[in-house]
Formats: structure tokens, C-alpha cells, sequence
């Protein structure tokens, strides 16, 4: 049969975490990079941030890895993919094919999956400011 979710437009992401790190000498350490994919990029990185949609917190969707190290910030987007197997096909070659900061790096010399404008995609700022407003509307 017709699978109707398959004409969705599907997203990859690439979040950073705001979370201050450090070595092991005390320097500091830039946030950790997470790689996702979704088909609605500010509802993930609400999720991820454990904030509901009206801005109150202790949403448990974020994922067990991201909830450990808010709050995150958008940095990347790429696409869009027709369907969830396509979007994690390049979401599996974006995250072994770059490490850390390099996630936000990404080009079509890269990887043929690589998609859209990544960190020049003005929805990333977009995003961003949609959050920073959630969380004062809620606070």
C-alpha cells in the first residue's frame, strides 16, 4: 500500500550543548554535538531542551543522552530528505563521517547526502529565537 508519511520532508540537525565543559587541565572544553533527524526542528530542539510547548519544563522526549547536557542550541540544519530512511541514511553519514565541532562543517564533498544549507540555513536562527522567547514567556 501507500505509506502517507513517506512524502513528509524530513530534517538533519545539529545541536550543541550549551552546558560548560572542561579538560582535564581546566581548560575549557566547547559543548558536545549532537546529530538527529525530525520533520519539525523546533519541536525537537524543545524536546530536547525538556520544554513543552507552552514553555514549561520537564518534557521527557528530548532523549537520554541530550537530557543530561542542557540546554542546546540549534547549529545546523540540512535537507530536506523525502521520509524518515532517507534523513537517517545521511544522519548515519554526517555523525561517521565528522566529529565535535566538524558536525557543523559538513559539505557535498563530504557526503552525497549532505543537504541544504546547513549553518547558513536561516531557520537555524530563526529557531534559536524562537526558544530564547518560549523560555522567557515561561520564566
Amino acid at each position: 500500500g501507500v505509506c502517507p508519511m513517506a512524502d513528509t520532508e524530513w530534517w538533519v540537525y545539529v545541536v550543541q550543548s550549551l552546558e560548560k565543559r572542561f579538560g582535564k587541565r581546566g581548560n575549557a572544553l566547547p559543548g558536545f554535538h549532537y546529530v538527529g533527524c525530525t520533520t519539525n526542528v523546533y519541536r525537537r530542539l524543545r524536546e530536547h531542551n525538556g520544554l513543552y510547548a507552552n514553555g514549561s519544563e520537564g518534557n521527557p522526549k528530548g532523549s537520554k543522552y541530550t537530557s543530561r547536557h542542557r540546554p542546546w542550541e540549534l547549529r545546523a540544519i540540512h535537507g530536506p530528505y523525502l521520509g524518515q530512511s532517507e534523513a537517517l541514511k545521511a544522519e548515519r553519514a554526517l555523525k561517521h563521517g565528522k566529529r565535535g565541532a566538524d558536525r557543523c562543517r559538513w559539505s557535498t564533498y563530504d557526503s552525497a547526502w549532505c543537504r541544504g544549507l546547513g549553518p547558513a540555513d536561516p531557520q537555524v536562527a530563526g529557531i534559536n529565537e524562537a526558544l530564547r522567547r518560549l523560555r522567557q514567556t515561561a520564566s
